[in-house]
C-alpha cells in the first residue's frame, strides 16, 4: 500500500500500525465531482490521496472560494471539525477520478492510546495537516500574487491542467483576469 511507504519514510511503521491500515483503513475510488465532506456537516474522516485531485473550498456571497489543493501523496481532513467537533466549513470534492485511502480519526487516536507507533503516526498526520495549513497562512500574508502562483506551480506542476482556472484564481485571492495577465507574462 501507498500510504505504508510514505509512513515508514517518515515514523517507524510497526504490526499494529500495519494492522491498523489493513483492517480500519478503506481504499476508496470517487468519480469526478463526489463530495468527499460537506460544508455543514460533521467530518471526522481523515484522507489520503493516491491518486487524483481534490481541493478544499466554502462558499462565501454565492462563490467558491478555494483554500487549497491536494493531489497524490497528500494528507486531507477537515481539522476544524475533528478537533472541535463542530460542522465543518469545508467542503472536500474530487476533481477528477481519485483514489483515496480514509479512515475515522477516533479509530486512529484509540490505537494511539495503546501504541507509541500510533501515536507518532497520528502526531505525523497532524503535524502534516498543520504544516500544510501554515503554509497556506504564511502565503496568503506574505506573497504576492505572482509569488502565490509560482509557488503552486512549483508544489502541483500540473495543476493548470487538471484545475479550472477560475478554482486557481480564488485559491490565488485574484480574479481570473489577474491570473490571466499573470500567466501571459512567463
Amino acid at each position: 500500500m501507498q500510504i505504508l511507504e510514505i509512513l515508514e519514510r517518515h515514523i517507524t511503521v510497526d504490526n499494529e500500525i500495519r494492522e491498523f491500515v489493513q483492517h480500519k483503513t478503506h481504499t476508496e475510488t470517487h468519480p469526478k465531482g463526489t463530495l468527499l465532506t460537506r460544508q455543514n456537516q460533521y467530518s471526522r474522516k481523515i484522507y489520503f490521496m493516491e491518486e487524483g485531485l481534490a481541493p478544499s473550498f466554502y462558499y462565501e456571497n454565492g462563490k467558491d472560494i478555494t483554500t487549497n489543493f491536494y493531489t497524490e501523496g497528500k494528507i486531507l481532513g477537515n481539522v476544524d471539525s475533528i478537533f472541535t467537533g463542530v460542522p465543518t466549513r469545508y467542503n472536500f470534492e474530487v476533481l477528477e477520478e481519485s483514489t483515496l485511502v480514509s479512515c475515522n480519526y477516533q479509530e486512529l487516536e484509540a490505537l494511539c492510546a495503546v501504541s507509541l507507533p500510533a501515536a507518532n503516526f497520528s502526531r505525523y498526520i497532524l503535524g502534516n495537516l498543520m504544516t500544510q495549513t501554515l503554509a497556506r497562512l504564511t502565503s496568503l500574508q506574505h506573497m504576492t500574487a505572482r509569488e502565490k502562483y509560482e509557488q503552486l506551480l512549483e508544489e502541483n506542476p500540473g495543476i493548470i491542467l487538471r484545475a479550472p482556472l477560475g478554482m486557481i484564481a480564488t485559491y490565488l485571492g485574484i480574479s481570473q483576469e489577474t491570473l490571466s495577465r499573470i500567466r501571459s507574462e512567463k
